[in-house]
């Protein structure tokens, strides 16, 4: 995801959740109240990789899945 979003020149805030106890909360909030989670509660994954564009929770399916977020959502340019 890192990539494509770098060589498509996207500014993008890169969050580590292993980084500390406090980005991994923030993530688990995320992941056990979006909308968009709700598949990946019921299956018990992670969740990861995942985007969040204007509060809207994402999550990425691969580089070609990215690749189609960019232009669904006019991230370039």
């Amino acid at each position: 995801m890192k990539e494509v979003l770098s060589k498509n020149d996207i500014k993008y805030l890169y969050v580590d959740i292993c980084e500390s106890v406090g980005k991994l909360k923030l993530f688990l909030k995320i992941r056990d109240s979006a909308e968009a989670m709700s598949e990946v509660r019921r299956e018990h994954r992670a969740g990861i990789p995942c985007m969040v564009i204007d509060d809207e929770v994402i999550l990425i399916d691969g580089p070609e899945h990215m690749e189609k977020i960019i232009e669904e959502y006019k991230l370039k340019g």
